[in-house]
């Protein structure tokens, strides 16, 4: 837990869990933000969002579990989600990195993050957030 939060329960990912690319993910961050959000605490979201959008891997593993989760809730990724001329809640970054992966390629996913700036990937991890913390919060 960072000094600038405090604990929040229900989110926890193995700390074995291990990417299938061997990319290094950090989990105890993912569920760190993950169990802020879940709990509404904004205080805690903010700081935790800060450090991730340094670590363009674990906030392009942010994004990718957004999309799994709709795609299993939906049974696919929206437009508004994908398209940059949909109307609809999903950042133009999100909607970037989702199209990027939409055909399971993922790799690229993760490459386009990398050439984001900070700011981009913060708007995306925004837009990531809201959609599995509401997707999780509705019992998906």
């Amino acid at each position: 837990m960072t000094d600038t939060t405090h604990d929040h329960t229900g989110f926890e990912i193995p700390a074995d869990l291990e990417d299938p690319a061997g990319r290094s993910i950090d989990h105890k961050l993912l569920g760190e933000l993950m169990g802020a959000a879940l709990d509404g605490c904004t205080t805690c979201q903010d700081p935790l969002l800060s450090i991730l959008v340094e670590d363009p891997t674990t906030t392009a593993r942010l994004v990718e579990l957004a999309c799994i989760a709709t795609h299993a809730a939906l049974g696919g990724l929206p437009p508004s989600m994908t398209d940059p001329a949909v109307p609809g809640t999903s950042s133009q970054e999100f909607r970037r990195l989702a199209a990027t992966g939409v055909d399971g390629a993922n790799d690229r996913m993760f490459k386009v993050c990398e050439q984001m700036t900070s700011t981009e990937r913060r708007a995306a991890a925004n837009t990531a957030l809201d959609t599995l913390a509401g997707l999780l919060a509705s019992g998906m």
